[in-house]
């Protein structure tokens, strides 16, 4: 499901959808059917409302006509204010600019479809042995040398203060070193 909204303006298609919705409530909720009949306004306010839901659908289902079906969006959302009370009360007209915007604005991921977003063990272990094969002997050799540097400068930056806990005390391999470069 994942990957399927993130092959399509998901969130612009559901803002268009649920303005679509909303704005068809208000006018059922007032049982303005009868009056649709007589007056030509509430019938276009039915109208922008189906067309809306039906963009908001065509988006997820045609995302490479999201530019077009956006723009209605954003056209029908505005026209709702003046033929669909006050666009829904502002909450239809809101939710339809905020989807038609997004639908515009969404761009396909270029990605493949197993890419960074997806991390498994197997492809970690494969990518670290390849960057390790980069490094030859004597890359290892600088890499420690300079740690073994940077261990000595830091040590004596601190020299004049009083170390307590386990990082004062050496311990292995690191002693061992010590001894044989001091």
């Amino acid at each position: 499901m994942k990957s399927w909204r993130r092959s399509r303006p998901f969130w612009g298609g559901l803002f268009i959808v649920v303005a679509g919705l909303e704005l068809l409530s208000i006018p059922l909720a007032l049982d303005a059917l009868p009056v649709a009949v007589v007056f030509g306004a509430v019938g276009a306010s039915y109208l922008i409302a189906l067309v809306m839901v039906i963009a908001g659908v065509l988006v997820w289902l045609q995302p490479g006509q999201r530019v077009f079906l956006g723009l209605i969006a954003v056209l029908l959302s505005l026209a709702s204010f003046v033929y669909s009370n006050l666009g829904g009360f502002l909450l239809g007209m809101i939710l339809g600019l905020l989807g038609g915007m997004l639908a515009v604005a969404w761009t396909p991921d270029s990605r493949a479809g197993d890419g960074f977003d997806i991390v498994n063990v197997r492809g970690a272990v494969i990518d670290a042995r390849a960057c390790m094969s980069r490094v030859s002997g004597r890359g290892w050799a600088a890499l420690a040398a300079l740690a073994h540097r940077c261990r000595r400068s830091s040590s004596r930056r601190n020299q004049g203060r009083a170390e307590i806990g386990p990082s004062s005390v050496d311990t292995g391999r690191v002693a061992k070193q010590r001894e044989a470069a001091g």
